[in-house]
């Protein structure tokens, strides 16, 4: 689907944290079946840079776990945070150059 030289970049914004921009080239099967408008072939592809966009966020510590002990359970309680924006939120990042 994806080839292999898919780079993610980050960019740290005064406003309030970074972002992860995931680029990639596809293979002409796969352009020719989004552009015929194959639904899964979209939906593949977006889970395909979804789940290694959240590998890149994991390896490069983007994403904060914290632990704390639940003491009426005995059970610890694990906790993950990601600073994410809504694309309708994000006009001022994606109006600089970098991207």
């Amino acid at each position: 689907m994806l080839t292999s030289d898919i780079r993610f970049d980050v960019y740290e914004y005064a406003i309030g944290g970074k972002m992860v921009v995931g680029r990639a080239r596809m293979s002409y099967e796969w352009k020719t079946l989004l552009e015929d408008g194959d639904p899964d072939a979209r939906d593949k592809l977006k889970a395909e840079l979804i789940h290694q966009m959240a590998d890149y966020m994991l390896k490069h510590k983007l994403v904060e776990f914290t632990y704390q002990d639940d003491i009426s359970t005995g059970d610890k309680m694990v906790a993950c945070r990601a600073y994410l924006a809504p694309d309708s939120q994000v006009k001022i990042i994606r109006s600089t150059i970098k991207i």
